[in-house]
């Protein structure tokens, strides 16, 4: 097999080829390194690597898959880490120049539930610092960029995420949304990017986002999207907050009949000031599609105004605690995007920031009311395909003086912990992918899923593979 198809088999496919003895662990390890090699350089996706440890996991399940007893669903798949996530034995530097190189002692529990099931980790992929926006410039690594086209931006914050899965780096990248930090980088590398329930995925340590973010995983197709979640959304006695009864095991069930039901679609949500034209038509060309598929499809929105101000005052705060200890030395480290979120998260009254979750709790009760009509709700995934890649914004988004206004519809859902996925829809004339977000209920991880499965296996599209392959 050529070593490029190596590089994009599924996640499900590969473990296929494992279980056959087609494939081993060490070759395919090896493989994933030497895409590393070839493209990481233009596209800056990884803060650091681990090929050493990597090729003995890879040996290690070599072994074990030789016996017939591997140790878990990704036994032997390489993946990836995002620099928002503790890996044990790893710096935890989080995009920060601020931050110690020391190895920490222990990993996050989405980590730790991975390397369980064996995968094999190539390394530790880029974020701005730490996490706080929607591209990824960071003082530490500098700017990550897209593999479809390197002079544009992979989005973020799980930026080195979504390209490295788009360039065939890996076969899952774990990573974390507090504000849309999965879906936006996959919308514009054209991956696929879930974030689930709010509190279905343990979290620890406490992100500085608190309950609206979610770690989630980065893939290539929805069926290992589905994978990750059933893998990742088990418990950990470290994160008291999450949802005990989470074992869905959606992966199972993707082929099974989806259940024709009443969907919304949406280009604005009723306050997105402006979508790019081609974004626009693609969601609709989307929708129309479900309703061939036998859906009933209605334009509808939920009767929100813009909750950006309610969701700032709920972000901006957080980043403030966490860097509450940093010494007069390190803040010098830290970079203006970072010190501008932490300065005015400072200014969050304790009023202001009560206002703000009474401001959630409502938005909850509003999409709960939606969603009983509407099974599902579908949206652009970002409002404009990537830009120039040292930009915070798009060029023709400048006149709103507002780095979010690009990026409407993903943070409402984190405010809401709704399961929202991105999966590519389109491309632009000039070459660039466009994502579809698909919204369900809470706890319709399943439904989302499997309308995402359904959507990606039946759509009139073909992404091929990123130009910067050749």
């Amino acid at each position: 097999m050529p070593d490029q198809d190596i590089a994009y088999l599924s996640l499900s496919h590969l473990i296929d080829h494992y279980r056959a003895r087609t494939l081993s662990p060490v070759e395919v390890v090896r493989n994933a390194l030497e895409q590393i090699e070839a493209f990481n350089g233009p596209l800056n996706a990884f803060v650091s690597l681990s090929p050493e440890r990597a090729l003995e996991d890879a040996r290690l399940s070599e072994q074990r898959w030789l016996k017939g007893e591997p140790k878990g669903l990704l036994d032997g798949v390489p993946i990836s880490v995002k620099d928002t996530l503790m890996v044990k034995g790893f710096p935890f530097r989080r995009g920060s120049r601020a931050t110690s190189e020391e190895p920490v002692t222990e990993s996050a529990p989405a980590v730790d539930h991975a390397l369980d099931g064996g995968a094999a980790l190539l390394g530790i992929t880029t974020t701005p610092e730490f996490g706080a926006g929607p591209v990824t410039i960071s003082p530490l690594t500098g700017i990550t960029r897209n593999p479809w086209n390197p002079e544009k931006g992979s989005g973020g914050s799980s930026g080195g995420a979504a390209a490295s899965m788009a360039a065939g780096m890996g076969y899952a990248a774990l990573a974390t949304d507090a504000g849309g930090s999965i879906r936006i980088p996959s919308a514009l590398c054209g991956v696929v990017g879930f974030k689930p329930t709010g509190g279905l995925v343990p979290t620890y340590p406490a992100n500085v986002a608190g309950t609206m973010s979610s770690p989630g995983a980065i893939t290539r197709n929805v069926r290992d999207a589905a994978l990750m979640f059933d893998l990742l959304a088990a418990p950990d006695v470290r994160d008291p907050e999450m949802h005990l009864s989470c074992s869905q095991r959606s992966a199972q069930h993707l082929d099974e009949p989806v259940p024709r039901a009443v969907i919304a679609f949406s280009t604005t949500l009723g306050y997105a000031r402006k979508v790019d034209a081609e974004v626009a038509a693609a969601v609709v060309k989307a929708a129309r599609h479900f309703e061939d598929l036998g859906f009933t499809i209605e334009e509808a929105d939920p009767a929100i105004e813009n909750p950006i101000q309610a969701f700032l005052a709920l972000f901006r705060p957080g980043f403030a605690y966490t860097l509450r200890n940093m010494s007069e030395a390190q803040m010098e480290l830290i970079g203006p995007a970072l010190r501008d979120v932490v300065s005015k998260g400072r200014l969050v009254s304790v009023s202001d920031y009560l206002a703000a979750q009474d401001a959630r709790r409502e938005l909850g009760r509003k999409l709960a009311k939606f969603h009983a009509r509407y099974a599902l709700l579908l949206t652009p995934s970002v409002a404009a395909p990537a830009f120039t890649a040292d930009r915070w914004m798009p060029e023709s988004f400048e006149q709103y003086g507002d780095m979010r206004a690009w990026v409407p519809f993903t943070s409402i859902f984190n405010m809401t912990q709704q399961p929202a996925i991105s999966v590519p829809c389109g491309m632009t004339q000039a070459g660039l992918p466009i994502g579809l977000q698909i919204v369900g209920p809470r706890f319709a991880d399943a439904q989302v899923l499997a309308a995402a499965h359904l959507y990606e296996t039946t759509r009139p599209i073909e992404l091929g593979r990123p130009s910067l392959q050749g």
